[in-house]
C-alpha cells in the first residue's frame, strides 16, 4: 500500500516536472515556427520564472521514486533502475546546461532585437526539444518496461 503511494507521488511530481519543462519550451517553439515573436518572449519569460521549481521538484519525484522502490522490495542497483538514474542525470545536465538556458538566450535576443536572434530561432531549437523528448521517451519506457531484469 505505502508502495503504491509512492509510485503515485512519483509519477504524478515527474509529470508535472516535465510539462513546467517541456510546456513552455514547446509553446516557444510553435510561437517561434509562426512567426509570433512577442509570444516568444513573453512565453520565455514565464519560463524563467515557472522553470525554478523544475529543481526541487525533480528533486522530491526522485525521493519519492527512491521510497517507491524501498518500500516495493526492488533492488536499488537493479539494472533498469541504473539505467533509469543514468538518464535521470541526463535529463539534469541536458536541461541545467542546454535546453533551458537556450529558452533564455532565445527570449533575451527576441526581446532585445539581438542579432542572432533567427539564428537561434532556427533548426537548433527543434534539435533541442527533440533530444528532450527522446530522454523523455527512454525514462518512460525504462519505467514501464524494466528491461535487463
Amino acid at each position: 500500500m505505502l508502495s503504491s503511494a509512492f509510485v503515485v507521488l512519483h509519477v504524478l511530481t515527474m509529470f508535472a516536472v516535465v510539462a513546467l519543462h517541456s510546456g513552455p519550451q514547446i509553446l516557444v517553439f510553435v510561437a517561434a515556427r509562426t512567426g509570433q515573436l512577442s509570444a516568444v518572449a513573453g512565453i520565455a519569460g514565464m519560463y524563467a520564472r515557472s522553470g525554478r521549481a523544475v529543481p526541487p521538484m525533480g528533486l522530491a519525484g526522485a525521493l519519492f521514486g527512491f521510497g517507491a522502490a524501498l518500500t516495493g522490495g526492488y533492488n536499488l542497483l537493479a539494472p533498469w533502475l541504473l539505467f533509469a538514474y543514468g538518464l535521470f542525470g541526463a535529463l539534469i545536465v541536458y536541461g541545467g546546461f542546454v535546453s533551458a538556458p537556450y529558452v533564455m538566450r532565445l527570449s533575451d535576443a527576441v526581446v532585445h532585437d539581438r542579432p542572432e536572434r533567427d539564428a537561434l530561432l532556427g533548426r537548433r531549437l527543434t534539435v533541442i526539444l527533440g533530444i528532450d523528448a527522446l530522454i523523455y521517451v527512454l525514462i518512460i519506457a525504462d519505467m514501464v518496461l524494466k528491461p535487463f531484469l
